[in-house]
């Protein structure tokens, strides 16, 4: 026959175990839920960086294109200034009206034409950093993924915590290049 004493110990170890194994499963819970939260954020970021790169490649070709409609105004602009310093050196005439009118217009079409490469340009460049921001935020997402599984596997609540903060620091990338880029 048992002690009493050694009965209700034992109960009172049975429980424990009991509640401890309910916690640690909670706690698993909680890190699951967390950690598919983080997944999902990481994905959104992940799409949105792919997103800024498209972007930033489509604004580089516009400003490629313009670059090189700018190239083709210099080069007429460059063959009528021949064309009238020719006719000046060698007959004395002063070019037509027409001729300083064309070189005039090429001077202003490639003032306008620079200002939109140089716009697009811009537009390239500030789309990389958004990028790179985005890209920086699916790095820590997916560092926060690692260290919750770790934190799962090892059932660690201190692990899980570093998972939240990694989590937290992507979540601050990805709100910062929504709400302040």
């Amino acid at each position: 026959m048992e002690n009493p004493a050694e009965e209700t110990v034992r109960d009172l170890q049975e429980g424990l175990n009991e509640r401890a194994s309910e916690a640690k499963e909670g706690l698993l819970t909680r890190i699951a839920l967390t950690t598919a939260l983080i997944a999902a954020l990481a994905a959104v970021t992940g799409y949105l960086a792919g997103e800024r790169a498209d972007e930033a490649l489509v604004d580089q070709i516009l400003a490629s294109d313009q670059w090189a409609y700018y190239q083709a105004k210099s080069i007429k602009g460059a063959v009528l200034s021949a064309k009238m310093e020719t006719l000046q050196a060698l007959s004395g005439t002063t070019s037509s009206a027409t001729d300083r009118e064309k070189a005039g217009r090429y001077e202003k079409e490639m003032a306008e034409i620079k200002k939109t490469a140089e716009e697009k340009q811009r537009d390239a460049a500030h789309r990389l950093a958004q990028r790179k921001t985005l890209a920086n935020g699916v790095t820590l997402f997916q560092i926060a993924i690692a260290i919750g599984a770790i934190s799962a596997i090892t059932r660690k609540k201190g692990l899980w915590g570093v998972s939240l903060v990694f989590g937290t620091a992507g979540l601050v990338q990805l709100l910062r290049e929504l709400f302040f880029s």
